[in-house]
Parts: C-alpha cells; sequence; structure tokens
C-alpha cells in the first residue's frame, strides 16, 4: 500500500525492515528494489535487484521489476535481456511479452516489437494498452522505412507487368 500511496521512503524503511528480520526473502529485496525506482534513486534500485535476483534466479517479478529500473537507466539492451531472462523463465507471462516488445520499440526494432505484440495478444488478448502500443509500432516502423523499400517489389511488378504488356503489344503489332 506504501508503494501505491506513493510513500516511497517509508516503503523502502519497511522493505529494509523486513529484510533486516530475514535477510533472504528476495521478495522484500524486490519490492525495495520497486520503491527505489519509482523514487528515481534507479542505482540504488538496480543494487537492491542485484540482491533480489541473487537470492531466486528463477524470479519473474524479479527479471521485470529489473527491465523497468534498466530502462529508467536508458540500458535498453539489457532491458530487453532482463525481459527475455523472465519469458525463458516463463514463456506464457504477456506482461514479459509486453515489456521485451516496448523495449524493442524504444530500440527502433519495430518489426521484432510488433511479433512481442502479438505474442501477447495470443496470451491475454485484454491486455491493458497493447492494440495501441502494437499500433505505434507499427505506425514508427513505416515512417522510418523508405517508400521504395516498402513498396519496392509492388512497383517492379507493376513495371513489369506494363513493360511485359507494352512489349507482348508491340509483337502482335509488329506480325501484322
Amino acid at each position: 500500500m506504501l508503494i501505491l500511496s506513493g510513500n516511497y521512503t517509508d516503503a523502502v524503511r519497511t522493505f529494509d525492515r523486513a529484510i533486516a528480520i530475514e535477510p533472504r526473502f528476495f521478495e522484500a529485496w524486490n519490492g525495495k528494489a520497486d520503491a527505489l525506482n519509482r523514487a528515481h534513486q534507479y542505482n540504488d534500485a538496480l543494487n537492491a535487484s542485484d540482491h533480489a535476483l541473487a537470492l531466486n534466479q528463477d524470479y519473474v517479478a524479479g527479471w521485470l521489476n529489473r527491465g523497468y529500473i534498466l530502462y529508467n537507466l536508458g540500458k535498453y539492451e539489457d532491458e530487453m535481456k532482463a525481459y527475455e531472462t523472465a519469458i525463458g523463465i516463463d514463456p506464457e507471462s504477456p506482461e514479459a511479452w509486453f515489456n521485451r516488445g516496448y523495449a524493442l520499440a524504444a530500440m527502433g526494432r519495430y518489426d521484432e516489437a510488433i511479433r512481442s505484440f502479438d505474442r501477447v495478444a495470443e496470451l491475454n488478448p485484454m491486455y491493458p494498452n497493447l492494440q495501441a502500443n502494437r499500433d505505434i509500432a507499427v505506425k514508427n516502423r513505416n515512417a522510418s522505412t523508405p517508400f521504395v523499400l516498402r513498396y519496392g517489389p509492388w512497383l517492379a511488378l507493376i513495371c513489369f507487368t506494363i513493360l511485359g504488356s507494352g512489349w507482348w503489344v508491340y509483337r502482335k503489332r509488329k506480325k501484322k
């Protein structure tokens, strides 16, 4: 409740008390990382995340939280690795796939982002903001792809069809 109310300082203190009682309480380390991240203390958040994941490397929520922290630090490649690790642990996690897509879009890798968003749609078609983020990735991909590359094959086919038809008409008339 403290995190949801925006009381990050008290949330960190509460998690610190829990950690003092049970230092191997990885969920408390992850909660502390979340509170620090929301308080914009990203390096401290990353350290807390390190502790959580050292205690339980198969903790999907910990890898997702780590991805959020790395995003805020602008470390998009590392963020991607965190989400891919979460997917490796739980391939059916729509949250991991969604955040992977979001990270890929931030790196300009729109086709991969769209495929990730499509995977989320398979897992949970009602996932919040899914269609909006997929649409943005498609729009950005189309805007970043030059016209010739996007429509080149179709333009070439049309040109060859016109030239072929013209050649056929020319040959027909020449025979008459």
